[in-house]
């Protein structure tokens, strides 16, 4: 019996290994339980989403119509190159042009001053319910024929923080991002980060901040449209998992000890079998 106990502590440690990286791996995939999902859930999370205008959104609205220079009062003026208007509640943009193109900021209140139809409440609505309310303002007070009014977010963007490849700030160029976008942008998560207790935090309109937690491993968590679609200066952070937290208690040499430590003793167990028989 005594000369199996080398062999046995081999064994003992080799299995402690085996069962460790199975669990491991039952860590890292997203969804795990996805194919339990009926098709109406899916459906339910992945329909038509529009973000919401928020205060201190960036707008681009562009009033158009067939009827040449019937609707040329409704758009801001273009900006000559070199022009300060730090006073304006618009902020511009780069244009290909020789000057630039204002935009709308929205203020606290959810309001913007639009050309000729003065302050607009659109905070609260939706891209196409704010187009659909410019638009009846217009027509048939001002134009005999329905304008096409395009609004764009210039300024939607979310934040991802800790146990991901690229940390940063990522945009969307239409005004839409979902959480397995942001995740993607930001290079997925790596093998430290903690899938199940993502952590989103939210700037309510109100100005107070919501804290929502998210496992990404489990379906009824993240077919969620509130969670699944981000909103504007969301942030994620992605929290560190046990293995790396129990990693950082050791210095490098510490680390670099013991794994030394560990080859030794299974070398020496394999030697004394070899010897022994």
């Amino acid at each position: 019996m005594k000369n199996n106990i080398p062999f046995l502590s081999v064994f003992v440690f080799s299995a402690i290994l085996f069962f460790s990286s199975c669990n491991g791996y039952k860590e890292l995939p997203y969804l795990a339980n996805i194919d339990e999902s009926t098709k109406q859930e899916l459906l339910t999370t992945v329909e038509a989403h529009e973000p919401v205008i928020k205060p201190n959104d960036i707008l681009s609205i562009i009033v158009n119509s067939t009827i040449v220079g019937s609707v040329s009062d409704f758009n801001l003026p273009m900006t000559p190159s070199g022009t300060s208007f730090a006073k304006q509640t618009t902020i511009t943009t780069a244009s290909p042009t020789s000057g630039s193109i204002q935009n709308y900021l929205v203020d606290k209140g959810g309001y913007i001053n639009f050309p000729v139809l003065g302050e607009l409440k659109i905070g609260g609505m939706t891209r196409k319910e704010a187009q659909d309310y410019i638009t009846s303002l217009i027509y048939p007070k001002y134009i005999a024929e329905k304008p096409i009014v395009n609004i764009r977010f210039l300024n939607f963007k979310v934040s991802v923080l800790g146990e991901v490849l690229h940390p940063g700030t990522y945009e969307s160029d239409n005004g839409q991002m979902t959480i397995l976008d942001a995740l993607a942008a930001a290079g997925d998560m790596t093998i430290y980060g903690r899938r199940d207790n993502v952590m989103l935090v939210r700037i309510k309109d109100d100005g107070g901040i919501d804290i929502k937690r998210i496992n990404l491993q489990d379906k009824s968590s993240i077919l969620n449209q509130d969670v699944f679609y981000l909103q504007q200066n969301d942030k994620l952070y992605v929290e560190t998992n046990k293995a790396k937290g129990n990693n950082s208690r050791f210095g490098t040499f510490e680390s670099v000890s013991l794994s030394a430590i560990s080859i030794i003793i299974s070398i020496v167990s394999v030697v004394a079998i070899i010897i022994r028989n």
